[in-house]
Parts: C-alpha cells; structure tokens; sequence
C-alpha cells in the first residue's frame, strides 16, 4: 500500500509550472562523442535473446571483449560502444549477427533518428534457378526487388566465375515474410522456379515464415472455430472416451479378479468351417485286393466314420456346398466292425476322450462367445447412457 501510495505521489504534477533547467553542450558533449562511435542493436525475438545474456555474449563473437562495452537502453534495444572506428567497422561488414539462433538488427547511432530507425535488417540472398540464356544484371534486378530494397549484388558480367548462385544483399523490414521460391515467365514464353537461400537463416516461423518469434507465439495464426454443440460434444466424447481407456485397460495391471465385464475386446469372427466329408466304402471295398491281408481289419476299422460332436454332426456349413451326411446314412452303408481283444478297446477309449475333449472345446467356444455378446451390449448401454447425459462411474479402486 505505500508503494502505490509513493508511485502516485511521484506521478503528481509537482513544480510543473517551475522554471526549465538550462544545459549547455559542454555538459553533454562527451558523451556525444562517445555515442557516435557505437552501435544500437535490437534483438529480433525477445523470448529466446535475453538482453544482458546479448550484451555479453556478442563481444566474445567478435574478438573485442575488452575494447566493446555493452550497456542494455531499455526492453528492446541494447547499445555497443566502440573504441574505434575501424573495430566498429568490422563488425558492421560482417553482418549480420546470430545469437540464440535468431538475428539481431545492427544500426550505427544517429543523434537525430528517424521513425524508420533499426526497423530492417539486410540480409545475403542466394538465387538460384535463372536459366543460362537469361543470366545477367537486369534480370537479377528484376527478380530481386520482389522481395525488397537491392542494397548491394555480388554480380558483374567480366569478373564473376560462377553463375550457379548469384548473391544478392536486400535489406529486408524486421516483420517482412520470406519467400523462398518465386515462379517468372520471360518474354520467349519460357518460365521457371527460382528458388531463395538466406545465408546464415536458423530458425523462423514454420507458420508465418517471420524471424520474430517462434510458431508457438505466432500472433498471425488463425484459432481454430469452436462453436457451443462441438465443444460440449467434445467434453462428452472426452468423458466417455476416458472411461472406457480406463476400464478397458485395467487388466494390464490389476489381477484378474479385479477385471471388469468390459476388460477383455471382442472377438474376432472366426472362418466358417467346412465339415469332414464322408468316406466312400465302394472306393475302398474296390481298393481293398490291393492291400496286404493283415490289414484288411485295420481298413475295416478305418471304413468306419470317426464320431463327431452331435450338433455338428446334422449341421449343414455356411460356406460349403456339401451336403452333410446323417449318421443314418452312414450305418446304412458301412455296418461297424470292431476287434474283440486290447487293441479295440484302446481304440474305443481313444475315440471317447476325443469325442470328450470335442465336446468340451465347442461347449467352451458357445460359453465365449455368449460372454462376448453380453459384453458387447453392455458397452453399448453404457454409451447410450453417457449420450444422454448419465454420471459417469468412479474407476475401481487397484
């Protein structure tokens, strides 16, 4: 409360009405001089170029650490004071300047600046894709004031030695979008693409294509259109979304006692299966002289159909064009002949634990799938209900 009291007092207009205080230029000429001899820098993305870390940091880039003092003006710009002309120079040829990965404008101090000062920056531009019969001044020129101001060309017609790039210094505006390729059409009819490399270009906006901030503080991006039905619809869909993760997804950590009816997916449909076609006794009554006499009881036995599950056995397949046999029709055809002694009644043991384990395995899959069946209309009730507005549950504790 007293600060703001004292920040009110000294905005007061107290002794506004005094005599002005009169300055000569002695007083001042020193550091006037001093002055002309530095440099106003202004760092083109605030967030990433802290201005004292710049002031610091700039002086050991150029080699002059203990002849450049920094000194930070206010939240934008900074100043560098040279102790010579010739160092002051060097670093204005040698522009421009990085640090953080993001540029940073150069001017030279000017006692009377004007509303355009260290607004731009100047920046080398390699243009490639001219097409030899075309290459020369006034077509780069020509091409070059798209983008701005021509400052300087690194270009002559006896003297340069090559011509697969040609550079081109242009002072750009500090808020300008870069362009990196323009399409031209000559007076022949011929048209091509030519492309635009900045020298010494770290980082810009991917969004507005502007070296002053990050995509992520872009001011020139559009917010995406939220109207009232899709944000409530998103918030729901957010809420069921996360309960269904959750239940769902609990079984990859808790036991499976603390499982939910949810917890396991459903199945997928399994191929229909097609039925064991029947055996024909006349091609094996006809192939039987063929054999050795000692397996003529085996063949018998082997004539014999292997029993099948019940519901299976008078079920006609949904993707087979066989017609299934009735266990009629089969006894009519082929009478059973089974050896008295052990090997048979192995043989019966064997076919009974089969016909069992069959059983039990089909009796197993019906269970599955009517599990499945409720599961998935569980899940269903449980969206109807969320849809129209139900609370939603807490999850299990774990």
């Amino acid at each position: 409360m007293a600060d703001e009291l004292w920040d009110e007092i000294q905005n007061m207009a107290l002794a506004r009405d005094d005599p002005e205080l009169f300055i000569p230029h002695e007083a001042y000429a020193v550091a006037e001089a001093r002055n002309r001899l530095s440099l106003i820098a202004r760092p083109l993305n605030p967030r990433a170029q802290n201005l004292f870390t710049v002031i610091s940091s700039l002086p050991r880039t150029w080699g002059l650490t203990s002849r450049v003092h920094g000194r930070v003006l206010d939240g934008t710009f900074v100043q560098f004071l040279f102790r010579s002309e010739m160092d002051l120079i060097s670093v204005q040829r040698r522009e421009p300047w990085i640090f953080n990965n993001w540029f940073v404008a150069f001017q030279r101090w000017e006692d009377h600046p004007d509303l355009d000062f260290l607004t731009s920056i100047d920046l080398w531009v390699q243009m490639r894709g001219i097409p030899l019969a075309y290459v020369g001044e006034e077509t780069v020129m020509e091409i070059a004031q798209v983008l701005g101001e021509v400052i300087e060309m690194d270009f002559h017609e006896a003297t340069t030695t090559q011509v697969a790039y040609i550079r081109v210094r242009i002072r750009f505006g500090i808020t300008a979008s870069l362009r990196f390729f323009r399409r031209v059409r000559f007076d022949s009819g011929e048209s091509a693409v030519i492309r635009f490399q900045y020298e010494r270009l770290r980082r810009i906006c991917s969004s507005c294509l502007r070296f002053t901030h990050h995509r992520n503080y872009c001011p020139y991006r559009q917010p995406l259109p939220v109207t009232n039905t899709g944000a409530t619809n998103h918030i729901t869909d957010g809420r069921e979304r996360i309960a269904l993760h959750d239940e769902i997804h609990r079984s990859d950590m808790n036991s499976q006692s603390q499982n939910s009816d949810v917890s396991f997916p459903a199945p997928i449909s399994q191929p229909p299966r097609v039925d064991t076609p029947p055996l024909n006794s006349n091609e094996i009554a006809a192939a039987s002289p063929y054999f050795h006499p000692s397996s003529d009881g085996k063949l018998q036995n082997f004539a014999v159909p292997i029993p099948q599950a019940p519901w299976r056995r008078n079920q006609a397949s949904s993707g087979s064009n066989i017609t299934p046999t009735t266990e009629y029709e089969i006894n009519s055809r082929v009478s059973r002949k089974f050896e008295v002694g052990e090997c048979s009644r192995r043989h019966e043991e064997g076919e009974t634990v089969k016909s069992n384990e069959m059983e039990e395995s089909q009796k197993r899959k019906i269970s599955e799938v009517r599990k499945n069946e409720a599961v998935q209309t569980k899940q269903k009730q449980k969206v109807q209900e969320h849809s129209k507005g139900g609370i939603l549950k807490p999850p299990k504790k774990r």
